[in-house]
């Protein structure tokens, strides 16, 4: 196993490098184990700790975290994490991980991947639409974006996003049927971009997230308020992403 140790104390890293050392360092611990890694909901860079939040409990994670809320959250103090060994063969173990925003436990993360169908946006027309915007460039330029396919439907070219800009699913069809990622729709689907959004996340081997704003009959429903504020219908309280 290549482990490297985690570097010496630096006051300057950002929050994105803490949340991405974590994960790995978690992934290499699971690995230690023989544990695959946990089903994480959500992930919360409080100001002295992580914190995942899992679909499904588990209550035996590895040194370093501690089980919480009858094996529904892992969390560890940043100081552990500080000295956690990293493998670095090991993937991203949370490529499809966004950042939503701050609460008053701290910094909020979805894990796209871990909504068993589509992940629907609604309320303001304006900042709906610019919240998927957001991810879409953190999915492509992230610390743990992976290699998977994000495809864009109807945002049309911007800055920051190396992934596929499209006006219908359809013209994404060679991708859909061999790769793996996730779509965002700027828009409502039409019926036929919707049915096949669905198919994406409903088949047997599931290995696409979709987001779309405006879609009835979500999984994840995240109202966008006009003040800004995010109700994800999955946490305790509001987010408020960093417009």
């Amino acid at each position: 196993m290549n482990v490297v140790p985690a570097a010496a104390p630096d006051a300057r890293r950002s929050g994105a490098w803490i949340v991405d050392h974590a994960i790995r360092a978690l992934a290499t611990g699971r690995a230690a184990q023989g544990e695959p890694f946990p089903q994480v909901g959500a992930v919360v860079l409080g100001s002295g700790a992580v914190s995942l939040r899992l679909t499904t409990p588990a209550a035996a994670p590895p040194p370093g975290w501690d089980a919480e809320h009858d094996g529904r959250t892992w969390r560890a103090p940043l100081h552990r994490l500080e000295t956690a060994a990293v493998d670095t063969r090991l993937p991203a173990p949370l490529p499809l991980l966004v950042s939503l925003g701050d609460t008053g436990e701290g910094r909020v993360l979805l894990n796209l991947a871990a909504a068993d169908g589509i992940i629907g946006l609604e309320g303001d027309s304006v900042l709906a639409p610019r919240l998927a915007e957001q991810w879409s460039r953190q999915l492509t330029r992230g610390p743990w974006a992976g290699q998977a396919t994000v495809i864009r439907v109807g945002f049309g070219p911007g800055p920051g996003f190396t992934g596929v800009d499209v006006d219908q699913l359809a013209q994404a069809a060679p991708l859909l049927s061999r790769e793996a990622g996730t779509v965002l729709f700027a828009g409502r689907p039409d019926p036929y971009d919707l049915r096949e959004a669905v198919q994406l996340v409903t088949g047997p081997e599931r290995r696409w997230a979709v987001v779309a704003v405006g879609v009835d009959d979500a999984t994840w429903r995240l109202r966008v308020d006009i003040s800004g504020t995010v109700d994800t219908g999955l946490l305790d309280g509001p987010v408020r992403p960093a417009w």
